[in-house]
């Protein structure tokens, strides 16, 4: 009986090592009812039975903590201590330890850890002391002393190597150790280590691999992915339920909020808020549930819900994890307070709690700083006085954050972290500002991504591997689905490539600079140059706003409400859909989409360009639109049909691309399957540029078509593309032999000076939380591409043809990109295709 009870317990220490939670649980207390486990009478101090007894309690205890069962867990502890083994004792007490920092008890964990090691140093066993070292980094970690996690772990991974190889443990560490490199703001560092450990994970413990997924959740908060570290906090949230891991759940549920609060969706934040405080009370993670309990007070602040006792209710949850010896978040705990005070005309003491300097690298030191600066800015409004050095400082550091990455998806996330600085800039200089600060505040909310030279991070030889990998695995999938055959294997296989590259490029480091901001005056003095009109276009009050340049002066002009032309915006999009799908349908059917159309272009032109029409008179335009009005056909607006127009992300990014040296080589002129004129389009545009390189549809290989694009002076592609808004690196044009993703684009060493699209919808693009923009078109401009000339809508092949052959005629003549589109689309009142860029 006593070998089988070992054999159990065995399996027990097994299950619970690969988080097999329950089931380890269950097979624990089938062994101690072998054993004849009665709490009334414990087993005779020094007996192999009373030595096995110990030991199974012991790890059921941390299986009961993870369950939510604390305090039960706890008291096993104590019932054991009573009978363990001298040699087991410093076992008993690591346990006691992790159980206390697992509910949250970080002082009294602290303590039994200190009494724990001298005992495993002695005794072991060795794996036991390793996992020592893990777990006090874990608790370290908590206490927000991240060198002393980052030692405490690295030894444990040092004991792992020398002395124990259990390979779980040791991937587990390796996890820790990324989560703390994480912790420090080496977001890269960390994304190619959970690469490492999930592959060892996979082959020694594939039920840990929920744990990288909420690690990468982690990483994507950290960027300002929040609707991407939503998602992933969902997926493991549901996989730790499922293996009985309620305490890991239920911190889950808590991100899970956080990240649903950075992105205001309140009502839905809210509800995984009060989720996990109810989950960490019953579980007796008293810190965790103050924390969540802080967060739907946060919620309350952002919607605007403050009442008189709101900053002394924060301070109270602050000064109870305080007396607790809890770290996490309480600096933003506090901030929040003091923000929550001055909003109420409170000013006492509250520049007592802004005192600091910056926090440091990590990134809850970032967070802490980017607080800080907002609150003192919110303190500079109530005293008078000027909160702009506060806001550019703040803004500033996340600059240098932004720097670091190598991720375009990731540099864009990260301007989601500073909003309500780049916002509170922009309100206060358009009730403050002359129109010149206004064009440089609305700068700052927008394009940043966009100063970043690109790391090109495509162009290695691990990535070219798996791009070819992909195109093969998209072609498979082609053929299947074209032969209408069972695909959802390889689709499976393609969405496993994509998220293999996204992972690769997501941990690329970044270059460590970016361009120069242009000053206001410059940007007027280049309009004007070229007899050109910039139309900025912000929202401050819930009212679209334009800042004018390069015409008389810069002026600053109300236009109308953000809400209404949003939804002009939205129809006139749903009208393009709808028009694309009618071109060989019976005319009256065309006819009362153009009607639709023609009045909601009307609606919006009032609105808009009604105001500025004055001011631009003649001269060409610059749109850079609003993030909510970005799919926007402006050409379309009848005031501005047959006018030469532009639309940028951000008018720096215009200036750059003017000044920007023309790439110089040979034309680069393909075709792609599936168009009816597609060869044809090739031929004809081809012959308008000496020595073009022509690829026809048949033989269209992307790995040819790319590389052509690098140096070409002009690039034409005829092919189909697809617009991805939840893979926005993916978004593609086919080819023959495979498709061209925009990821790629962004490894040319010398993008095309110009680009024509001349199928499908591959001018939109995806609106990041924190207003930049991503897609095909983006990733070209991004890439270095001065002008990319784009449609916003599906295209019928002729239409296509005809109006691009007219097009590059005009080109090659002479005329801009925006003076050729506006000259061919008079004749083609309702054609979604517009200049993008310079």
């Amino acid at each position: 009986m006593l070998h089988r009870a070992w054999r159990l317990f065995t399996r027990g220490q097994r299950l619970n090592r690969r988080n097999r939670i329950a089931e380890s649980a269950a097979v624990l207390r089938e062994a101690l009812e072998l054993l004849d486990w009665d709490p009334a009478s414990p087993p005779e101090l020094g007996t192999a039975r009373a030595r096995l007894t110990a030991k199974a309690l012991m790890v059921l205890s941390t299986d009961l903590v993870s369950l939510g069962e604390t305090a039960e867990g706890l008291q096993l502890l104590d019932l054991a201590e009573g009978f363990v083994a001298t040699s087991d004792r410093g076992v008993l007490l690591h346990q006691r330890a992790l159980g206390l920092w697992q509910s949250g008890r970080l002082s009294d964990a602290m303590h039994w850890f200190e009494e724990a090691e001298p005992h495993l140093a002695a005794n072991g066993p060795d794996y036991m002391y390793a996992a020592m070292f893990h777990n006090w980094a874990n608790l370290w970690r908590d206490l927000g002393e991240l060198q002393k996690a980052l030692d405490s772990i690295q030894h444990a991974i040092a004991l792992y190597d020398k002395k124990v190889n259990i390979p779980t443990n040791r991937a587990k560490a390796v996890h820790l150790e990324a989560l703390i490199w994480l912790d420090l703001g080496e977001v890269t560092k960390a994304l190619l280590a959970f690469d490492e450990v999930r592959e060892q994970y996979r082959t020694y413990a594939p039920e840990l691999e929920p744990f990288i997924d909420a690690s990468h959740a982690d990483a994507l908060s950290f960027v300002g992915m929040f609707r991407q570290a939503a998602q992933r906090w969902t997926e493991a949230i549901a996989s730790y339920r499922l293996a009985g891991d309620l305490r890991s759940a239920a911190m889950s549920e808590f991100w899970r909020a956080a990240a649903a609060f950075e992105d205001s969706q309140f009502e839905l934040a809210e509800q995984w808020a009060q989720q996990a405080m109810d989950s960490l009370y019953e579980q007796g993670n008293e810190p965790m549930a103050f924390l969540a309990r802080l967060l739907l007070l946060q919620g309350r602040f952002d919607s605007g819900q403050v009442g008189l006792d709101f900053a002394d209710e924060v301070f109270r949850l602050c000064d109870a994890l305080e007396r607790r010896g809890w770290n996490l978040r309480l600096e933003q705990a506090k901030i929040l307070a003091v923000r929550a005070k001055i909003k109420m005309g409170d000013l006492e003491g509250v520049e007592t709690v802004l005192q600091g300097e910056h926090g440091g690298s990590d990134f809850d030191a970032l967070a802490q700083d980017l607080a800080r600066h907002l609150a003192k800015a919110e303190l500079a409004l109530a005293r008078g006085m000027d909160p702009m050095p506060e806001l550019r400082e703040g803004l500033d550091l996340l600059d240098d954050y932004r720097m670091t990455f190598g991720s375009v998806e990731f540099q864009a996330g990260v301007s989601a972290l500073g909003v309500q600085l780049s916002s509170k800039g922009l309100i206060h200089t358009t009730n403050h500002g002359s129109p010149a600060e206004m064009l440089q505040w609305a700068e700052r909310c927008r394009g940043q991504a966009l100063r970043i030279p690109p790391v090109k991070s495509s162009a290695d030889p691990d990535a070219r591997e798996a791009l070819g990998r992909l195109r093969q695995a998209r072609q498979e999938l082609w053929d299947l689905q074209v032969e209408r055959k069972a695909s959802a294997e390889a689709l499976s296989r393609v969405s496993e490539l994509e998220a293999e590259i996204r992972d690769y490029d997501r941990a690329r480091p970044g270059p460590g600079k970016q361009a120069e901001r242009i000053a206001s005056a410059e940007i007027h003095d280049l309009a004007e140059s070229l007899e050109t009109v910039v139309v900025s276009l912000f929202e401050v009050g819930g009212i679209v706003r334009v800042v004018l340049a390069g015409g008389d002066g810069l002026q600053h002009v109300e236009l109308m409400s953000l809400d209404q032309a949003s939804e002009l915006e939205r129809r006139l999009g749903a009208d393009l859909d709808a028009l694309s799908r009618t071109f060989h349908h019976p005319d009256r059917l065309r006819q009362s989409v153009e009607s639709a159309m023609r009045r909601n272009a009307t609606a919006l032109a009032k609105g808009i360009w009604g105001p500025i029409a004055d001011y631009v008179g003649e001269r060409q335009v610059v749109m850079i639109p609003h993030s909510k009005l970005a799919w926007v056909p402006w050409p379309l607006l009848p005031p501005l049909k047959g006018r030469p127009l532009t639309v940028s992300p951000s008018a720096e990014a215009w200036w750059r691309a003017v000044h920007r040296p023309a790439a110089t080589g040979p034309a680069i002129v393909a075709a792609g399957p599936r168009l009816v004129r597609a060869d044809s389009e090739v031929d004809s545009v081809g012959a308008l540029y000496p020595d073009a390189r022509l690829v026809h549809a048949d033989e269209s290989d992307p790995e040819i078509v790319l590389k052509a694009l690098d140096g070409a002076s002009v690039a034409h592609l005829a092919a189909h593309g697809h617009h991805e808004p939840d893979n926005v690196l993916f978004s593609r044009l086919d080819f023959g032999l495979g498709p061209l993703n925009a990821y790629e684009l962004l490894g040319l060493d010398q993008p095309p000076a110009h680009v024509v699209l001349s199928a499908c919808d591959l001018g939109r693009s995806t609106v990041e939380v924190g207003n930049e923009t991503l897609g095909f078109t983006a990733a070209l401009l991004h890439a270095g591409t001065s002008t990319v000339v784009s449609s916003l809508a599906k295209v019928p092949d002729t239409m296509a043809a005809d109006m691009m052959v007219e097009y590059h005629r005009r080109c090659a003549a002479g005329a801009t990109p925006a003076e050729a589109l506006a000259a061919v689309g008079e004749q083609r009142p309702w054609h979604p295709f517009v200049a993008f860029g310079a």
